[in-house]
């Protein structure tokens, strides 16, 4: 049976911080996203319970819309703990509303 991950936001503001936990909901490791507009420009860095950098690499993407941001987490994820299932919590801006 595969792992059930679910990744979330560590911050309602930005989309560079995310956490990995079970499906128990303990934690596994932190991912942190450094954007860059430049062809493999951007970097990934996967932070562990004692916050040492256990992986990184780079990425690069067409867009940085909401499924990019879901299909790298994915593979970022599936790279540590080959075989889980991944879950991508992705919030959608909130819209202000006027009164």
């Amino acid at each position: 049976m595969s792992d059930k991950i679910h990744v979330q936001r560590v911050s309602s503001f930005g989309k560079a911080d995310w956490r990995a936990v079970r499906s128990n909901g303990a934690p596994l490791f932190e991912i942190r996203l450094q954007i860059s507009s430049m062809l493999n420009g951007s970097h990934y860095f996967v932070i562990g319970p004692r916050g040492e950098v256990v992986r990184h690499g780079t990425f690069n993407f067409d867009t940085w819309d909401y499924p990019e941001i879901a299909q790298i987490l994915t593979a970022i994820v599936t790279a540590v703990v080959p075989g889980s299932e991944v879950d991508v919590e992705l919030d959608a801006p909130q819209q202000a509303s006027g009164t």
